[in-house]
């Protein structure tokens, strides 16, 4: 089984369509961000995959000594490289004003900052690799572990990594991207402004497919990525750090979210469909089962009444993030009063990855921290126990619901971003977008959900119901069969080799 579940804002670059794609040979569901004209993530009836944000490092800046018309580099002054391109700026208006525009190069790359005494040149992979389109539709049209990998192994996808299933019982997590070849030094060395007079700082070559952190069917039966390193992507690790450059990815931490992720998976040995798209919807705030059985205690013997009224809606709430569950709302206000990087007294343990970080650092801090926040949210919805979904909620156009999930720093899997208000509630933003569960059996069986909907356009076929749907933390059925696939269809439209087409709407399930 797969579950995709890429986080993003909802809104601009970042929306996601989705699509099936069928042809001769070609049989393929998933969804790519608006722009891409292949699936980014996707499956067929033999595998799939999904893609996670790594902490990959494919870029460095250089500070660059300027002298005469040129900077300096090993012990000599070099000329820049300079070309003028002309770029079509749209105004107001709608009218195209050309503009030329001057760009230098470095040895580095292209200089991106020029300041009175020096510039700062950007170098970045991946910029002679022009064929990761290709390589998404090779992976989609793989057929085999075998062949998918033939396809990663092209490595023209500069980052991301992937988690791979197929029918045969495979599962795959590579940490993907073009890794430069450095010298020396660990990952933090490398996220500073770099010296740009010395060759030494210089890389020019990238990590193999082989050198990359890999793990195949490990023992434990799971894989999961959070935007971790790929140290934890199941435990206990097979990955260890030792066996890779120290500046291959970071080491020393796993998100609260990445824990959770882990505890539902490895608290279950025999997990089903419906257990995983539970699973995925799951609002367990692990911050707080790491604190409040220390927290609620202090706040008690504090001698003041507002604390100690907090502490009794955290000592009754449930500890999840779902609408109706009343301490949630208080709880993150809590957290926006503390200083997280200063909040656990003992910090995150390799040898105790899903127990740690733990136990407050600072208790009478962290019980003024509460009264502060219970004096805000009284006075903003007048009761501590106000319910989640009354604060937190799901808005379109066409809907107002009630909202369950949450930011992942409060260690929730249900992954929501929320904005402000004026009137003190918030909306989500982002995070869970193109949701997918995918079981490889025969026949395959998928249930799926875009939350925003497939399209945006005033014309399109009605959307508002997927919202529904994400309220009621459920998904809905895949169609990948032609007889299933003709039963709900509401809209065909048909293409010809001249330019026109032709729309019929059908009766039928709106998608």
């Amino acid at each position: 089984m797969l579950l995709m579940n890429p986080h993003t804002p909802w809104s601009e670059r970042f929306l996601w369509y989705e699509a099936h794609l069928i042809a001769p040979g070609v049989d393929t569901y998933g969804a790519s961000l608006v722009g891409i004209p292949v699936l980014n993530i996707a499956f067929n009836h033999q595998l799939g995959w999904t893609h996670t944000v790594n902490t990959h490092d494919g870029w460095d800046a250089y500070q660059l000594r300027l002298a005469d018309d040129g900077y300096w580099f090993e012990h000599q002054v070099r000329p820049f490289e300079v070309r003028t391109v002309t770029l079509a700026v749209k105004q107001a208006d709608g009218t195209l004003k050309r503009q030329p525009f001057t760009i230098r190069h470095s040895v580095h790359g292209p200089v991106v900052v020029e300041m009175e005494n020096g510039a700062i040149a950007l170098r970045v992979v991946g910029l002679k690799e022009p064929r990761v389109l290709e390589q998404w539709w090779d992976m989609g049209q793989a057929r085999s572990l075998n062949e998918f990998e033939a396809a990663l192994q092209a490595l023209q996808l500069p980052m991301f990594t992937v988690l791979y299933a197929d029918r045969q019982g495979h599962i795959l997590h590579l940490f993907n991207g073009q890794v430069p070849i450095r010298d020396r030094g660990d990952f933090d060395d490398w996220q500073e402004v770099l010296r740009g007079d010395t060759a030494v700082t210089l890389w020019e070559d990238y990590h193999p497919y082989s050198d990359l952190p890999r793990v195949l069917d490990p023992p434990t039966g799971w894989l999961q990525n959070a935007n971790d390193p790929p140290w934890s992507t199941t435990l206990p690790p097979v990955l260890d750090p030792d066996d890779y450059p120290d500046y291959m990815a970071p080491h020393g931490w796993m998100s609260l979210r990445s824990q959770r992720s882990t505890q539902l998976l490895s608290e279950d040995e025999d997990i089903s469909f419906e257990e995983l798209v539970r699973g995925k919807h799951d609002t367990t705030m692990l911050l707080a089962d790491r604190l409040l059985d220390q927290l609620v205690p202090a706040a008690r013997q504090s001698g003041v009444e507002l604390a100690q009224s907090a502490a009794q809606v955290l000592a009754q709430w449930d500890r999840q993030a779902t609408a109706d569950s009343r301490g949630a709302v208080l709880f993150a206000f809590w957290i926006q009063e503390v200083d997280l990087d200063h909040l656990f007294a003992i910090p995150w343990d390799e040898t105790a990855p899903l127990t740690t970080p733990d136990r407050l650092e600072d208790v009478p801090r962290a019980v003024a921290a509460l009264e502060a926040a219970a004096a805000q949210v009284q006075t903003t919805y007048g009761s501590l126990d106000v319910s989640w979904g009354e604060v937190f909620r799901l808005r379109s156009d066409m809907v107002d619901l009630p909202a369950s999930g949450g930011p992942s720093h409060l260690g929730i899997f249900r992954n929501l971003w929320f904005t402000p208000e004026d009137d003190g509630t918030f909306t989500a933003a982002g995070g869970d977008s193109f949701t997918a569960v995918v079981e490889f059996s025969d026949p395959v069986r998928a249930e799926a959900l875009l939350i925003y909907g497939n399209a945006s356009q005033a014309q399109a076929p009605p959307q508002q119901e997927q919202w529904p749907l994400a309220a009621q933390q459920r998904l809905r059925p895949v169609w990948l069969n032609r007889s299933a696939i003709e039963a709900h269809t509401v809209v065909r439209e048909s293409l010809s080799s001249h330019g026109s087409s032709s729309i019929r709407r059908d009766k039928g399930f709106e998608r």
